[in-house]
């Protein structure tokens, strides 16, 4: 198996890759919500060799097939893996499109989970206003600026 080129991973990142960050109700946390941050790349089934390349090349992460669209995704979710390989990699190979933008807000969601400060209100609060900045989706936007609302109001 060839070995990928880093310049290319984040070349391939700023194209077909997503930076996300996840504020979901979650019953068992606390404050009744959980962060969930990720990193994902998706490929069409017939590309799927990369995605595996990508796991290798990293040494973490999970591969998932879509059936319904025929996509393989290679996703990282485990915070020590974001923070210890994810980050270094897109600090050292710097993304030079759109997605650049969304990297230094997700950095700053990471490190808001690091210190575990997503564990409190004002720390979700800060996350999801930093996930805000992140999409364009407007059904998205509407979720957000909700649980915003929902946050602010827990005592």
């Amino acid at each position: 198996m060839n070995k990928l080129n880093p310049y290319y991973i984040s070349g391939l990142t700023d194209g077909e890759g997503s930076f996300y960050v996840g504020v979901l109700p979650r019953s068992h946390n606390y404050v009744g919500w959980e962060a969930r941050p990720s990193f994902s790349l998706s490929q069409n089934e017939e590309n799927k060799k990369l995605i595996f390349q990508l796991k290798n090349f990293f040494r973490c992460g999970t591969i998932r097939y879509s059936k319904k669209d025929k996509m393989i995704k290679f996703e990282v979710r485990c915070l020590n893996d974001l923070s210890q390989k994810i980050i270094p990699h897109f600090d050292k190979y710097q993304l030079s499109g759109i997605k650049k933008k969304d990297y230094e807000v997700f950095k700053k969601a990471i490190k808001i989970v690091s210190r575990e400060e997503h564990l409190k209100k004002s720390g979700l609060i800060k996350i999801t206003k930093l996930a805000l900045e992140m999409t364009k989706n407007p059904r998205r936007i509407k979720y957000l600026k909700n649980t915003i609302t929902l946050l602010e109001g827990i005592v």
